[in-house]
Order: structure tokens, then sequence, then C-alpha cells
């Protein structure tokens, strides 16, 4: 019954191939991408409980800087305005000491997450939180304690705040470095899965059930180019396939070594052509 179906044309073969290697690289899996790789890394720490320490170091921060910034409003619009006595320039220059030295704590606490990659850089870092601090801790005191020195309250009223907008700063800097970390770890994941679906893909025949998936291809492909055929095809058994399908894969080497016996036969056709000339100029008598 093999003879009897018709063979594939080279087109049909190379269509056939196409097909076997789309098939292995469906087999593989569909291309990685970022979103599947997003939560990868587990927290050590459970996302409610992150979030709610999240939550509390705002309303912590926002209790702080509400302290602090009273104070330092205070003071440096009244030390400026001993110098020039206009109200908005006052107003102007309370506001800037307030966002100077507490946004100024949290700016470069946090900056020590992601610039604090050097010795040199964290100790910059290191100093420009502490100018700030200064700041603050001096502007609250200045404001605060005058008449109240005895008052162990209000030496804590006048040095907490600025310290917890520190300490709470830090906090959301640890949290900031590991969502980085894990981010990073994702990253590292997904790039380590792409390069192995890209390798894997790159070379379809390399699969190790390329054989397979190829004679599927050229199965499929004989019953398409036999479709009118089908009391021949459905008496086809296994065995039957197999020859056909090998009788295809073999199509496309059938030339394949030609070029090399040719070149081993040459010489031997070229001293066959000589034979006869040698023949007859031994035959031929001399004078």
């Amino acid at each position: 019954m093999t003879p009897s179906i018709r063979p594939l044309t080279q087109e049909q073969r190379q269509a056939a191939r196409k097909a076997a290697r789309d098939a292995v690289i469906r087999a593989i899996g569909t291309k990685p991408t970022r979103e599947q790789f997003t939560f990868t890394t587990i927290s050590k720490y459970s996302p409610a409980i992150t979030r709610l320490i999240s939550g509390l170091c705002f309303v912590l921060l926002l209790a702080a800087f509400t302290l602090s910034a009273i104070c330092l409003y205070v003071i440096g619009s009244q030390t400026f305005g001993q110098a020039i006595s206009s109200r908005a320039a006052m107003a102007a220059v309370g506001l800037a000491t307030v966002l100077s030295a507490e946004v100024g704590q949290v700016v470069f606490s946090l900056a020590l997450a992601t610039l604090g990659t050097s010795r040199s850089s964290r100790r910059l870092l290191y100093v420009s939180m502490a100018i700030p601090t200064i700041l603050a801790l001096t502007g609250n005191i200045q404001t605060a304690l005058p008449g109240h020195t005895q008052s162990p309250f209000a030496w804590l009223e006048a040095v907490a705040p600025p310290l917890i907008v520190l300490s709470t700063a830090y906090v959301l800097k640890e949290q900031a470095l590991e969502s980085m970390e894990r981010r990073h770890a994702d990253e590292r994941a997904f790039q380590e899965a792409l390069a192995e679906w890209q390798t894997n893909t790159a070379i379809p025949e390399d699969h190790p059930q390329w054989r397979q998936f190829y004679a599927n291809a050229l199965r499929d492909a004989l019953r398409k180019a036999n479709n009118r055929r089908q009391e021949t095809l459905s008496q086809m058994a296994q065995e039957n396939w197999r020859v056909a399908v090998t009788r295809e894969m073999k199509a496309d080497v059938w030339y394949q070594g030609m070029e090399q016996e040719g070149e081993v036969a040459l010489p031997f056709i070229t001293a066959l052509r000589r034979l006869p000339q040698a023949a007859m100029g031994k035959a031929t008598p001399q004078k």
C-alpha cells in the first residue's frame, strides 16, 4: 500500500518541517513574561504585616512631622523676620525651613537604599542626613524649651519629633530595600527562564523528541496530499506509515555523497578512456 501513496513535493516537506518546528516550540511553552515572575520571590514577612507597618509609618511620620514642622516654621520665620520685615517672605522662609529639615531627613535616609552603593556615597548621604536632623533638633529646642527647661516633657516634645521622623524614614528605607531585593530576584528568575527558553527554541531540531514531531508533521502532510485516496489511507497500518514517513525523511538527502563518489570515480573513468589510445599506440608498428 505504501507505493500507492503520492509522495510529497519539496515545498510540502519544507512546510511539514516548519510545522514540526512550531510544534516543538509549542511543546516547550510560550515565551516567559515579566508578569509571570512578579511574585516569584516570597517575602519573609506577611504582605498584610508589611502593609500594616507601612501604613503606621506614614501615620507616625505625619504626626511627628506636624509637631516638628510647627516649631520649625515659627523659628524660621521669626529668625528671618528680624532681618527683613516682609510677611510673605517670612512665611516662605518658614515653609522652606520645614521642608529643608523634615523632608531632608526622609529624602537622604531613603536615598541610602538606592544610592548608597559605595563608602564615599554613603558617607556623603549620612552627612547630608545629619545636617537637616541637627537643623530640626535645634529649631525644636529653641522654640519649645524657653521657659520650660525644667520640664522633662518639654525636652521630649522638642527632641522626639525630629528623631521619630528619622527613625520612621529608616523603617521605610528598610522596607524599600527588601522590596527592591525581591524585584531583583524576580528579574533574575525571569532572565534565567527567558535565556533557557531562547536556547531551547533556537534549534528545535536538537529537541529530544524532534524526530517524532517531524514524523507526525510528515504524516499529516501525506494525508493532506492524498486526501482523495481515503480508502487507501484507511488501510494504512502503522508499519506502512513508518515506511512512508521514512521515505519522505530521506527524500531531501538522496543526492548526498554523490559528489564524493564522482570525485573518486573520475580518475578511474579517465584511465579507462586512455586505455584504447594506449593500446593503439602499442599496436602501431615502428618505422
